[in-house]
């Protein structure tokens, strides 16, 4: 996030020196420069999904190609908060680039202990709080309270979520709000219906409406949104978001990471 060099900065700000991140679910759980060439280019690195405890793959696991795009389902595999300490926090800290943990909203009491874990590990700037597609307004309350504590926590939420939450998130004013990639369905090869999030340069428009009603409250915005263009990118700043979040141009790098 950019900040002209005379503001104060609070506590609870996120500073970016560079324009882009990576979309969670991506690059893996940490940066790797020997086939990340691209990190200096990026002003943080997000994590993929992590959850209380593992998750394994989905069953019906996918990527669904379609005019303009496609949809990814993974199930949000992950080892668990613990284990992911354990295995990354070393390459955390000697990272290029400041590390955004993206935690899984499950339940306030499960979220706030994943903070508290995270909490003091070297490089780590901030959390952002992937919340459920059904996520109501109290629900929000609930896990912003919980993820109060020393890292600034940033609410992740869909364009189709912003009517139902936007009023609220107004009213909780959270340190930024990180408007990931919309959410679709596709027939999957026998075709029964896979829900799962949409990429590609189809979703652009959408993006950018939704970053342009976010922003007009004030929130600072993080956007996701199919950029394949120098024009694009310039749309977004136009508008006056903070950051640009990159997903289909880098999927595949980190899936084995």
């Amino acid at each position: 996030m950019w900040l002209a060099e005379d503001a104060p900065i609070r506590k609870q700000d996120l500073v970016l020196e560079k324009l882009f991140v990576n979309a969670a679910g991506m690059l893996g759980f940490a940066p790797d420069p020997h086939i990340m060439p691209f990190l200096g280019q990026l002003g943080a690195f997000i994590t993929n999904p992590i959850s209380r405890r593992p998750r394994k793959p989905a069953g019906s696991r996918c990527c669904l190609p379609f005019p303009g795009g496609f949809l990814l389902h993974t199930g949000l595999p992950n080892p668990g908060i613990s284990r992911i300490i354990r295995q990354y926090r070393r390459r955390w800290a000697a990272a290029p680039l400041p590390i955004i943990v993206h935690l899984l909203a499950e339940e306030p009491g499960t979220l706030a202990e994943m903070i508290r874990k995270l909490e003091g590990l070297e490089n780590v700037l901030a959390v952002e709080l992937g919340l459920p597609p059904d996520c109501t307004p109290d629900q929000l309350r609930e896990f912003l309270a919980a993820a109060e504590g020393e890292l600034p926590a940033m609410v992740c939420l869909g364009p189709e979520q912003i009517p139902t939450l936007l009023p609220t998130l107004q009213e909780l004013n959270p340190i930024a709000l990180h408007l990931t990639q919309p959410r679709g369905a596709l027939p999957g090869p026998d075709g029964v219906l896979i829900s799962g999030r949409l990429y590609g340069p189809a979703v652009f428009p959408l993006m950018l409406n939704a970053a342009r009603e976010v922003i007009k409250t004030g929130i600072p915005v993080i956007v996701d949104g199919g950029v394949y263009e120098k024009g694009q990118t310039q749309a977004f700043l136009d508008l006056g978001v903070l950051a640009i979040g990159l997903g289909n141009q880098l999927w595949g790098i980190g899936q084995n990471l």
